[in-house]
């Protein structure tokens, strides 16, 4: 184990981190389904509260990926556990996927958003879902 674990801010850091899990879990899931919500109301109608609903979204997602981002950030101190990279930043899909989401609302492609919010948003969101799981398990076995 490392010295970062057997000191008392290592324990700390550890504590904090698998404690965000469960929230970050139930975060990302809502938001998953919220966006799925928002694909059938966007294909159905183009009204300012449907955008409205989205923005919302896509605020709500900045700010999982700010934490994924900062828990990136704290797991580095963990290198040797042998913690796999999360799925959004992992090969930066996640960068690419939102690239080419505000492409399709600048352009108002709202099929191309739909598709890409129905067929890669979510299920990317899902996977973060189940990485985010394997985590909370894998740093249990790493502190017990």
């Amino acid at each position: 184990m490392s010295e970062l674990m057997n000191g008392e801010k290592g324990a700390e850091l550890l504590r904090v981190i698998k404690d965000s899990i469960g929230d970050a879990r139930s975060t990302v899931q809502e938001l998953a389904q919220v966006f799925r919500e928002s694909v059938q109301s966007l294909r159905i109608e183009e009204s300012e509260g449907v955008f409205l609903r989205l923005m919302q979204n896509i605020r709500d997602l900045q700010y999982v990926m700010t934490f994924m981002s900062e828990l990136n950030e704290g797991l580095r101190f963990f290198n040797e556990f042998g913690l796999p990279s999360d799925p959004i930043t992992d090969q930066r899909a996640g960068i690419h996927l939102f690239s080419e989401m505000n492409s399709a609302f600048e352009t108002r492609d709202w099929i191309m958003l739909s598709d890409l919010i129905e067929y890669e948003l979510s299920p990317l969101l899902l996977k973060e879902d189940e990485w985010l799981g394997m985590l909370d398990k894998k740093l249990a076995e790493c502190a017990a």
